[in-house]
């Protein structure tokens, strides 16, 4: 059954339509800079406890936060086990920053002294070389700097580890000494840090065994990465594809202009509703471009390869089809949103909230600016026949 909506092409005001999909996507933008990442993209810990409760995994949540301060946690129960997502510790994650400094600038300080000693021994057969002087003199200094560098971020992990090591001192005598220290502080800092999560959990939820995992700062922006280039290779090949079926830039422009403002409109969305952006929510941002391609290639093909009716009359019934399909994939992930909101099951909850938002924006992006465009591509070239 297709809805009865008047023919908002009728009037051929084709710019005031476009406008709002574009303030829709300057406020997606505006918004979007306030997402939050979770844990798989930001660091944290993963618990995985064989436990029997009848707290929901929204009072277990809610404990964690009020009664130790570990904000932003996520929770899931199911016959017998319950996972809980913490988020990065602070202090441990700016100490691995450091620690990851003083592996680099230990490496440099290991090559300038290889080949300090290499230019040493040359100079000891040619003492008046001024090249193997100036190379020597400059591995000379690259030691000294490195090893300032390799100081400087000790102190600075000692400092970020206060919490868990207290007034903690590192071996300043070496390069090595300094890095043997920098490991064993942090590893110290993981275990009592671990030890102190593992009793607060503890206290609120008894528990019969568990299994710890961590995902450090180093691995999340591994996988930000890799998301980020699935992202960017999935338009590329969209942008091919879609230029390969239409040939003309216009109407490719189009789709893409539409799926790229969903993506905007429900990245705004996260934004507000504070859904953080991780392996599920990047699962509905894929799910999301895929349905936006989709209606925006139909809308293209329906007005642009169909003759029946005016090219307004095309972009009418197919946005009356195209509403109708939508709005019962609204309906749909509305109710997975709602459930999931008040079951806290986090996965299914950013994902129904990533679609259901992005959807609502496809709306007014699909009809108001993707038909629109492609209606004034195709009254500009009747004119010019």
């Amino acid at each position: 059954m297709e809805l009865s909506i008047p023919n908002i092409y009728a009037h051929k005001n084709l710019k005031l339509l476009i406008a709002v999909p574009l303030i829709l996507m300057v406020l997606g933008i505006y918004f979007s800079s306030g997402i939050i990442l979770d844990s798989t993209l930001s660091g944290g810990v993963s618990l995985t406890l064989q436990a029997n409760t009848t707290m929901t995994p929204a009072q277990i949540a809610s404990a964690m936060s009020s009664r130790y301060g570990i904000a932003g946690t996520s929770v899931q129960v199911s016959q017998g086990q319950v996972l809980i997502t913490v988020p990065e510790n602070k202090s441990l994650s700016e100490a691995e920053g450091y620690l990851l400094q003083i592996y680099q600038y230990h490496s440099n300080y290991t090559q300038d002294v290889v080949n300090a000693t290499a230019y040493g021994f040359a100079l000891s057969k040619s003492p008046s070389n001024k090249t193997i002087q100036g190379l020597y003199s400059q591995a000379a200094i690259g030691e000294n700097d490195s090893l300032i560098q390799i100081r400087k971020y000790l102190a600075l992990e000692i400092q970020s580890l206060h919490p868990f090591v207290g007034n903690a001192a590192g071996n300043m005598t070496s390069a090595d000494s300094m890095l043997a220290s920098a490991q064993g502080l942090y590893s110290n800092a993981s275990n009592a840090y671990k030890s102190t999560l593992l009793a607060d959990v503890a206290s609120i939820v008894p528990f019969k065994s568990y299994s710890y995992q961590e995902i450090t700062v180093l691995q999340s922006s591994y996988f930000l990465s890799q998301l980020q280039t699935i992202i960017i290779v999935a338009f590329v090949m969209i942008s091919i594809v879609v230029f390969i079926i239409f040939r003309s830039p216009v109407p490719s422009f189009a789709v893409v202009f539409g799926a790229a403002n969903d993506i905007i409109v429900a990245l705004g969305a996260m934004a507000i509703l504070k859904i953080p952006l991780g392996i599920a929510s990047i699962g509905g941002l894929l799910m999301l471009l895929g349905y936006s391609i989709d209606t925006d290639v139909l809308t293209a093909i329906r007005i642009l390869k169909r003759h029946e009716g005016t090219p307004e009359e095309r972009a009418y019934g197919s946005m009356k089809t195209g509403m109708t399909m939508t709005l019962t994939a609204i309906v749909s992930f509305a109710v997975l949103f709602a459930i999931s909101y008040v079951e806290y099951v986090p996965t299914y909850y950013e994902i129904a909230g990533v679609v259901l938002f992005g959807l609502i924006g496809d709306l007014a992006t699909t009809w108001l600016g993707n038909a629109s465009i492609i209606l004034w591509y195709v009254n500009r070239k009747n004119r010019g026949n």
